[in-house]
């Protein structure tokens, strides 16, 4: 033992005298590596940058207090911070903490109202802090960008008021969840919207009312009217509404969680992804296809009900034109059929092969 301890003495002194130079990643890379900040396009995100102030934060620093005016955000880049509140409940929330890649108070500077919560840095945190100014310049910078903001928020404000469902999750898992899963609506006044089945929103902006009158105000959590409300831990929550349908009393913002809003999403990043596909491939030189090209023809019987439904006179000149059709066809496949190596195959695809007949030799 006194000559573990001896060798221990030893390094020791080693390290004090020549201790290991510890490479601090540069801001520009902290600040790139956040979801926030990576996400904006180029034109954009060098003007924010310049503009980030950065801070190193020791535990239990509160970085801002609730009820107190949005003076900006806070993007976490190494650390955690825990967040309590005096109006929203913790009574089911097991761990209010949320870790590095989080934006705090980004919810509170786009509706300008003040912070909803306090938040506490529960370990070293490396922070950068952007002015609410900076905010409302990119925010109308482009709608996209508005957009992308207000989904960005919906992260945090979604572990706030729905913490048994969220506080699970990390913040790539929600980031994800938001992305592919959820909706985004906005609502004029007088119009009608309800909250379907399997399916969670939350008024981000604007003002609903139920069918008892009730004004909601945001943030609000809207669920469907036969929801438990147990199995979400909002029994006594005076943010978390139940009802039918709710009238937009001024122009409203939901965003919707849930099946609906995922098959929605799908729906139109599908559409997305093929339109993007087709303008990615026409920037390249079109190659010979080695494959057959296939065609595409309506079968006999579908022409012969379409025939039928025209004008005598009509369906002779069409009958006329399909036959002259067949006959150009017909010498066509004599002549590729002359020689293979030369010509070009050609494979007919019929819509409904069902209807077809064959004439046995």
């Amino acid at each position: 033992m006194v000559q573990l301890d001896d060798a221990l003495q030893t390094d020791l002194k080693k390290l004090q005298r020549n201790p290991p130079i510890v490479k601090m990643p540069r801001i520009r890379d902290l600040l790139n590596s956040h979801p926030l900040v990576g996400a904006l396009p180029a034109a954009v995100r060098d003007p924010l940058l310049s503009n980030t102030k950065e801070t190193v934060r020791g535990q239990g620093t509160t970085l801002y207090r609730e009820g107190s005016r949005p003076t900006g955000i806070w993007l976490v880049s190494i650390g955690v911070v825990k967040w309590t509140s005096q109006r929203l409940s913790r009574r089911h929330c097991l761990d209010p903490i949320l870790s590095h890649g989080s934006t705090l108070g980004l919810y509170e500077v786009l509706i300008g109202k003040p912070y909803i919560c306090d938040m506490t840095t529960d370990s070293v945190a490396h922070c950068f802090f952007i002015e609410t100014e900076k905010i409302e310049e990119l925010r109308h910078s482009d709608p996209s960008i508005e957009v992308f903001l207000w989904q960005e928020s919906a992260l945090v404000l979604a572990r706030l008021l729905l913490p048994r469902i969220f506080e699970k999750m990390g913040m790539r898992e929600m980031r994800v969840l938001i992305a592919e899963r959820s909706t985004m609506n906005i609502y004029i006044k007088g119009e009608d919207t309800e909250v379907e089945q399997n399916c969670i929103g939350i008024l981000l902006e604007g003002f609903l009312k139920t069918e008892n009158l009730t004004l909601i105000t945001p943030p609000a959590v809207l669920l469907p009217w036969n929801a438990d409300l147990s199995l979400f831990g909002l029994e006594s929550s005076d943010y978390c509404h139940t009802a039918r349908r709710y009238q937009v009393e001024a122009r409203a913002r939901i965003i919707f969680s849930g099946q609906q809003g995922h098959r929605r999403q799908r729906r139109h990043r599908v559409q997305a992804a093929t339109t993007t596909n087709q303008k990615h491939s026409s920037s390249y030189p079109r190659m010979p296809s080695k494959e057959r090209p296939l065609l595409s023809v309506q079968s006999e019987g579908s022409n012969m009900r379409r025939v039928a439904a025209l004008p005598l006179r009509d369906a002779a000149e069409v009958a006329a034109t399909a036959q002259r059709r067949r006959k150009a066809m017909h010498l066509q496949e004599e002549d590729n059929s002359s020689d293979d190596s030369t010509g070009e195959q050609v494979i007919v695809r019929v819509d409904s092969p069902s209807m077809l007949s064959f004439r046995l030799s």
